[in-house]
């Protein structure tokens, strides 16, 4: 997956030998791709917007804090076909599968049955087609630090979403990256992407793998994985999970934002030191990722945000900026990632 910050008059970027690329675009040079190979468009507004006309794209309400205004556009090496399955619209080709499912929260009874429901459904369509591996996956739902009897909104996906993985023997060998995320919309958004081979998980040496956290996070615990490498035939993928001011289990400088992401880009930093030295891949340190996405609670925050991250990624890595809630109430802010190595 090549990684492209597009601005007029650059050429419209291409896979290579990658399966799939990823880049954030405006709407005039989304518009001039083959359509055929798009995978979708992730557009960030701060309302609800009526449908896309393009039926591969979605909104998620994330107010963007990046000017101007760009959106997430996947696009594939080879043409792409489209099909639904109950909830799930997807599109795919020889090589993988693209999916997402939008939810309306009030037809379950809790989030905790919405987010079952979702898992269960991407676990049971994975297992009928050709792509069974999940190798990343994004969670989008309002009010993630809400509650309802004393148990809160991101305990209960994580519960849900643990029941869902009750049938997968020995699930936590085979967890995606994830990102979970609070939005601003009403509803429940999943998109993944699964292939026909397993990725490799990688965990954190600085943290406790989320799900071993302690009992005092959720009553089920988180079901990811910190980071996934994906092996193509020509390139590996390197896909970091939503990552903030966490050591071992713990929530660090509650009150700092700027030390908040000094020690979010550390444990980016530990995740890309183990890739570089125990999975020998071709990475030296983080200013040689490809893409971040930053989420941040609080936009006035911003500002100092991309001043200080701008100084310590340097040109190289294409950022946005989105406004979002954190799984964690003390937590100011949360950066995902990825990086490409060709072999």
């Amino acid at each position: 997956m090549s990684v492209a910050h597009i601005t007029p008059p650059t050429p419209l970027f291409s896979p290579g030998n990658a399966p799939f690329s990823i880049a954030f675009a405006q709407a005039e040079q989304i518009q001039a791709l083959d359509k055929e190979k798009i995978i979708t468009t992730i557009h960030f507004n701060a309302l609800e917007q009526p449908a896309p006309e393009d039926p591969e794209a979605f909104n998620i309400v994330l107010p963007s804090l990046s000017a101007p205004n760009y959106s997430e556009v996947w696009i594939a090496r080879d043409k792409l076909v489209s099909g639904q399955h109950g909830d799930i619209k997807f599109r795919k080709n020889n090589e993988i599968l693209f999916g997402k499912i939008c939810l309306d929260e009030s037809q379950f009874d809790s989030l905790e049955d919405c987010s079952k429901h979702a898992y269960s459904s991407v676990l049971n369509f994975i297992n009928k087609k050709e792509f069974p591996h999940l190798v990343r996956i994004w969670n989008y739902f309002p009010e993630i630090n809400g509650s309802l009897d004393s148990v809160e909104r991101y305990q209960s996906f994580c519960i849900g979403r643990y029941s869902a993985y009750q049938n997968v023997t020995e699930f936590e060998r085979t967890l995606p990256a994830a990102t979970a995320i609070g939005s601003y919309g009403k509803g429940f958004i999943i998109y993944f992407i699964a292939t026909t081979k397993a990725g490799v998980q990688v965990e954190n040496p600085r943290q406790i793998s989320a799900y071993h956290y302690p009992e005092k996070y959720s009553p089920k615990s988180p079901s990811f994985a910190r980071a996934t490498l994906k092996h193509w035939p020509s390139v590996t993928h390197f896909f970091i999970s939503g990552t903030a001011s966490i050591v071992g289990h713990e929530t660090l400088h509650e009150e700092n934002v700027l030390i908040q992401l000094e020690e979010t880009l550390n444990n980016i930093d530990a995740l890309v030191t183990t890739v570089r030295d125990t999975h020998q891949q071709p990475i030296h340190d983080i200013t040689n990722l490809s893409l971040m996405k930053v989420y941040i609670r609080h936009p006035e925050h911003y500002k100092i945000i991309r001043e200080a991250l701008s100084q310590r990624m340097g040109k190289n890595v294409s950022i946005i900026y989105l406004q979002g809630d954190i799984c964690r109430e003390k937590l100011l802010l949360e950066i995902e990632a990825f990086a490409e190595f060709p072999h």
